[in-house]
C-alpha cells in the first residue's frame, strides 16, 4: 500500500469513527456512558471499559471515551466529595460530616463504602443529564435534508402569528420529533389529507407544502389547539373541527394520518377506526400511523411508562392500550391494504411503529 494509498485509508477510518452512531439519540446514550463510567471509581480501566461497552452497544466510541474525560484533575474533587455526601445520605439519611482528627481504618472504610454507592447514583444522574443535552444539542445542529428543511420552514411559517407559547411548541415539535423526517422521506402523496388527532394542523400543514390548493381535514378534542389551528390554516382549503375520531365523517382522502392517538380506544374501536380509514382512501393513496412498539424489550417498557405519564397528566379515564404489530398487519391485510412496517426511536429512548398501508389502484389489484 503505498503512501498516499494509507493516508487515504486512515482519513476514512478516522471518519468513519467520528461519525459512528451519531444520530441525537445513541450520540446521548454515547455520552451518558461516558459520563457515568468517568464518574465511578474504575481507575485505570475507565477507557477500557467505555471502548467496550461502546462496541457492546455499537455507540461512538470517540464520543464515549470523551465523556469519561469529566473524572479530570479540576473536577475530580468535586465528583469525590459530591459522591461520598450522596452514598452517605443514602446510607444513613445524612451528609457526611468531614473531620480528620481521630480518623480510623473503619471511619475510611466507611467512606469508601458511601464513595463506591454514591458514585454509581451520581453517575447516572450525571449521566442522564448529559444524554438530554446531548440528544437535543446534536437534533438542533445536524443538517437535515434541504426538502424536509423547506417544509419545516413553511410550516414555522404559518404559525409565526400563533400565540408566542404554541409557535414555540410547534416549532420544537417540528424539531425534534422523527416523525416528520419519516414523512417527508415517505412522501406525502395528493388528494385531500386527513389528520385524525390533528392538535395544532401541523402535519397538516406538512402535507399542504408545494401543494397550496390542496384539501385538508381533521380533528381533534382540545378546543383552544383547533382554534389555533383554525386560524393559522385559514389561508388554506382547510375544515378541522372538534370531535371525537370514533364519531368524525372520514371524507374521500388521499392520505391519512393518526398519530399518537389509538392507544387512547379499546381494541374494538381501534379495528373498527382501521377499516373506516382503509375504506375511506382512494385507490392509491395512503394510510399512515404511529403506534408504540411492544416488541423491543427494555425500550418498549420505557415506552409504556411513559406514555401512563402522559395519560396521568392529561387526566386520561383509561390506560394506553396497544395491539400487537401482527394485530395491526392484520387487520390493514384483511381490508386489502399493501402494508410496510418501520420500526424507529425518537430522540428519547422510545420505541415506535410506523405503518405505510397503500391502497391498490385497479389494476395493481390481485
Amino acid at each position: 500500500m503505498t503512501m498516499k494509498a494509507s493516508k487515504a485509508y486512515i482519513k476514512r477510518m478516522a471518519a468513519s469513527l467520528l461519525t459512528e452512531g451519531l444520530e441525537p439519540g445513541r450520540a446521548g446514550m454515547a455520552v451518558g456512558l461516558g459520563i457515568f463510567i468517568g464518574i465511578v471509581p474504575i481507575y485505570g480501566l475507565q477507557t477500557l471499559a467505555a471502548i467496550g461497552l461502546a462496541i457492546l452497544f455499537r455507540l461512538n466510541k470517540p464520543l464515549t471515551v470523551a465523556a469519561t474525560f469529566i473524572n479530570n484533575p479540576v473536577l475530580q474533587p468535586f465528583l469525590v466529595i459530591g459522591s461520598v455526601e450522596c452514598g452517605s445520605f443514602l446510607r444513613t439519611g445524612a451528609f457526611h460530616t468531614w473531620h480528620l482528627a481521630g480518623y480510623s481504618v473503619a471511619a475510611l472504610r466507611n467512606d469508601l463504602l458511601s464513595w463506591a454507592l454514591g458514585s454509581v447514583v451520581l453517575g447516572a444522574i450525571a449521566g442522564a443529564l448529559g444524554a438530554l443535552v446531548t440528544t437535543i444539542a446534536v437534533a438542533l445542529l445536524r443538517p437535515s435534508r434541504p426538502g424536509l428543511r423547506a417544509r419545516i420552514g413553511f410550516v414555522n411559517g404559518v404559525f409565526a402569528a400563533a400565540p408566542s407559547f404554541d409557535r414555540g411548541f410547534v416549532r420544537w415539535k417540528m424539531r425534534l420529533d422523527r416523525i416528520f423526517s419519516l414523512l417527508d422521506a415517505e412522501g406525502m402523496g395528493s388528494g385531500t389529507a386527513v389528520d385524525l388527532g390533528c392538535g395544532y394542523g401541523m402535519a397538516l400543514c406538512f402535507a399542504a407544502y408545494g401543494q397550496q390548493g390542496r384539501r385538508l381535514a381533521g380533528c381533534d378534542l382540545d378546543r383552544r389547539r383547533i382554534g389555533v389551528s383554525q386560524k393559522a390554516l385559514a389561508t388554506f382549503d382547510a375544515k378541522v373541527e372538534v370531535c371525537d375520531v370514533r364519531q368524525y365523517q372520514l371524507p374521500q382522502a388521499g392520505l391519512i394520518l393518526i398519530l399518537d392517538v389509538l392507544q387512547y380506544l379499546s381494541a374494538e374501536e381501534q379495528l373498527a377506526l382501521l377499516d373506516r380509514c382503509c375504506r375511506a382512501l382512494e385507490p392509491g393513496g395512503k394510510f399512515i400511523f404511529r403506534v408504540h412498539d411492544r416488541e423491543h424489550g427494555l425500550r418498549s417498557t420505557l415506552t409504556v411508562l411513559f406514555d401512563r405519564l402522559i395519560f396521568k397528566i392529561g387526566n386520561a379515564p383509561t390506560r394506553p392500550l396497544i395491539l400487537s404489530s401482527e394485530q395491526y398487519r392484520t387487520a390493514l391485510e384483511a381490508a386489502g391494504m399493501q402494508v410496510r412496517m418501520h420500526r424507529f426511536r425518537n430522540l428519547l429512548p422510545l420505541a415506535h411503529i410506523l405503518f405505510i398501508a397503500e391502497k391498490p389502484r385497479p389494476e395493481c389489484a390481485p
